[in-house]
């Protein structure tokens, strides 16, 4: 009896403790029963919060970790009726979406209980990543006793007081006039609100169609190619806008474009971009956000429909250039009636950009290459040969970019809602398509064999290592045989051997200067093979890196990023003597050979290239040297005078030609350029046209490099286009500016470079 006594105390004392337990944890305990099959252990007891305190701290606290699952869980089951479990996830999700949230902190103040309702006043916080804590206090939360405990009696009004269904909770933004950009001058290069002049045309009304097809290419700087497309693309019956001019070019052409083109024209305001496209892929251009990109810009502040950049300063500086915007966080009824202001937070100004670049140089480059594809369209830029080409000036002495185009381009805008184009979809998607890559920047975004122009770094490797002395003499012939280096190939030639008539004939014995100057391959053969042979496998690339090769130069234009070029490693002597030339596997950029040529001239230094010469009112960039080149005086004089032969030299130089030939009416130039030509294999037989130079001799200004791809010899190409660009420097007056070469206009003929060999 007493056992049994004793016993029945123990479970009223366990039954004790359980009621004392459902009495501080709620009225009527909800437990969940956990087990694990085929464990011997008995089941665990989870407790779920159920006094309205412990429910409303629960719910407010899973709110601000997103955890919307335990919320739900914590609704009344009347609130789940009128809320499916996706429709209050994605009511949350979309909110919080809006508001930014992060955390939520909350202090109860009274709890009222009113039979199976009880009232808990509170203030609530929440940490917003747009606006910061957005204060919210004297809220108020109700919950009902359910058959799991008290629940809240959930509304969309306890996200937000007001926020009734149909309620729309909304940030908006208000942005200030997006920044200007400038060239170094204070020139404008990219303006907001600026005024343009969109042109019309129809090809049925055109007075003179020969006429105005030379006309419309050169003011538009389009292509013939271009132009039939669009005729083909419209129709020659359709009015169409070819598209938009600023103000001062469409008043200096105006005239010419009503004779010969029967134009029609009207003005509107947008941002405008000087030359319309003539520094397209330096600025780049604004554009409405993309999906995928949707909601990063949101998370800045950005509505769904903002213009951003899109690439170029404009994607590299948005934030700059856009300012931050003043962002109001409200609730508006269907009716546009403004229900609550929550939050706010204000924005900042704009800034503009001013860039390194020279406003008229730029234009004058931006010309020069389209210019020279049009005059050539009928033989080494026809259809399916050349698709485009790229220039770079640089300042020699600080590393400043002047000038970069690349042919072709586009006008940036085109990505604007506000453009004047017709179907741009199809417009921009066709430019996308497009084999010639009219989005692509030559000049950063890919790289080529250098083909001859990397003759200066074999010249300055062999002095360097004394495989040959200055006033040394070779003999250079129409062929080169290497056997007796390793080389695999019986015969090698001279790019004179591929002349026709009296050219064909041995350049004779040369001097490194001349070597250079005359481009002699077999020298260059045959110092590729000693380097390797004498001085080890790695000597050449050795002087190639620490001639800016092989590496990204640093360029503070990041999107695109620039590539960084191909300085292999040697292991045969033949690999040798094809590196050499720039040839085998040897890849370089247009920037990267414009600032070797700069390192050359100004005494060995390396500069960092930069475009960006200041950022709203923070003291303007300043050059930055990237490395020493760490060559003697001594060799640098003896490359520098011969590229200074290539130009002037009428028995050796390789392009003396281009900058003063009288017999062929080429008026001379009043400043000395040294330079060098390159003519590489490019897998196609139309090879690749470079030329590098640096101006004037004596005192070195400005480093620059072109290249057209699948041209012809780079005397015969990029020559003459860097020639109109430095009388444009120089200003040359009009009678001693030379002409685009008359045989452009002739049939293409192929120039085939032999394996193992490479142009002058």
């Amino acid at each position: 009896m007493n056992e049994r006594l004793s016993r029945m105390m123990q479970h009223g004392v366990r039954a004790l403790l359980v009621l004392l337990l459902m009495a501080l944890t709620g009225a009527c305990a909800s437990l969940n029963l956990n087990t694990t099959p085929g464990a011997d252990a008995p089941p665990a007891i989870q407790l779920l919060p159920q006094a309205p305190g412990q429910v409303a701290s629960a719910f407010l606290e899973a709110w601000g970790k997103h955890d919307y699952p335990t919320m739900y869980g914590l609704i009344s089951p009347e609130s789940q009726s009128l809320y499916p479990d996706s429709v209050f996830t994605t009511t949350y999700e979309n909110d919080d979406a809006v508001i930014g949230t992060e955390a939520t902190d909350f202090t109860f103040h009274d709890t009222v209980q009113q039979g199976l309702t009880t009232i808990i006043n509170y203030d609530l916080t929440i940490q917003s990543s747009f606006y910061g804590e957005i204060a919210d206090p004297g809220r108020t939360m109700r919950l009902t006793q359910s058959p799991n405990g008290w629940r809240v009696a959930w509304s969309r009004m306890d996200i937000f007081d007001g926020l009734a269904p149909n309620v729309v909770l909304e940030e908006v933004t208000v942005r200030q006039p997006r920044g200007n950009i400038y060239d170094h001058n204070g020139e404008l290069l990219v303006e907001q609100d600026g005024t343009v002049v969109t042109v019309s045309i129809q090809r049925s009304n055109f007075p003179d169609d020969a006429a105005c097809l030379d006309t419309l290419t050169r003011v538009f700087r389009i292509s013939y190619l271009d132009l039939a497309d669009l005729f083909d693309f419209y129709g020659s019956d359709f009015l169409f806008p070819i598209g938009d001019l600023d103000p001062d070019v469409y008043a200096a052409n105006e005239q010419e474009m009503a004779e010969n083109c029967a134009i029609q024209s009207f003005t509107r305001e947008t941002r405008r971009y000087a030359g319309h496209g003539a520094l397209a892929h330096v600025t780049g251009a604004i554009a409405q956000i993309q999906g995928p990109e949707l909601e990063f810009w949101r998370s800045k502040g950005y509505a769904s429909d903002a213009l951003v950049g899109n690439n170029g300063i404009e994607r590299q500086y948005e934030e700059v250039l856009a300012g931050g915007p003043e962002r109001i966080l409200r609730m508006r009824e269907p009716g546009g009636s403004i229900v609550r202001e929550i939050a706010g937070v204000s924005g900042t100004e704009p800034q503009d950009i001013t860039l390194t670049i020279d406003h008229d140089l730029q234009m004058t480059v931006a010309q020069a290459l389209s210019d020279a594809f049009n005059y050539a369209s009928p033989s080494w830029a026809e259809d399916g040969r050349s698709p485009g080409g790229g220039v770079v000036v640089l300042d020699v002495n600080s590393g400043a970019v002047l000038a970069m185009a690349s042919y072709p381009t586009y006008d940036p805008g085109i990505f604007n809602p506000d453009t004047s184009i017709y179907l741009v979809g199809e417009y921009i998607l066709n430019l996308q398509t497009d084999p010639r890559q009219p989005f692509f920047n030559r000049v950063i975004q890919e790289q080529y064999p250098p083909g001859s122009t990397f003759k200066i770094v074999t010249t300055t490797a062999a002095l360097a290592e004394s495989v040959i002395q200055p006033d040394e003499s070779f003999y250079c012939d129409l062929t080169w045989n290497g056997s007796q280096y390793g080389d695999t190939l019986d015969e090698r030639l001279d790019w004179r051997a591929l002349e026709q008539g009296d050219n064909r004939h041995p350049t004779g014995d040369v001097t490194p200067e001349l070597a250079l100057a005359s481009s002699c391959n077999p020298f260059f053969y045959q110092m590729g093979a000693l380097l390797f042979r004498q001085r080890g496998p790695t000597t050449l690339m050795d002087y190639a890196r620490r001639m800016g090769f092989g590496s990204p130069t640093g360029l503070d234009l990041d999107t695109p990023p620039e590539v960084s070029g191909q300085i292999p490693p040697i292991r045969a002597v033949d690999e040798a003597i094809s590196s050499a030339i720039g040839q085998s596997n040897v890849q370089v950029t247009i920037l990267q050979m414009a600032r070797m040529v700069a390192g050359v001239a100004n005494g060995g230094t390396l500069y960092r290239p930069y475009v960006v010469q200041q950022v709203g009112d923070a003291p303007p960039a300043q050059p930055q040297v990237a490395s020493e080149m760490d060559i003697s005086e001594a060799v640098l004089a003896v490359v520098r005078e011969g590229m200074c032969d290539v130009t002037t030299d009428t028995t050796y130089g390789t392009a003396w030609f281009v900058f003063g030939d009288p017999s062929n009416n080429i008026p001379s130039t009043p400043y000395i350029p040294c330079a060098k030509t390159g003519t590489a294999q490019s897998g196609r037989t139309e090879p690749h046209g470079w030329f590098v130079a640096y101006a004037p001799k004596d005192n070195p200004q400005i480093a620059i490099a072109a290249m057209i791809q699948n041209s012809r010899e780079g005397s015969e190409t990029a020559a003459p286009i860097v020639r109109r660009i430095l009388d444009y420097y120089f200003q040359v007056p009009p009678e001693l500016v030379a002409a685009y070469p008359g045989w452009w206009t002739n049939p293409y003929n192929p120039l085939p470079i032999p394996e193992g060999s490479t142009g002058g």
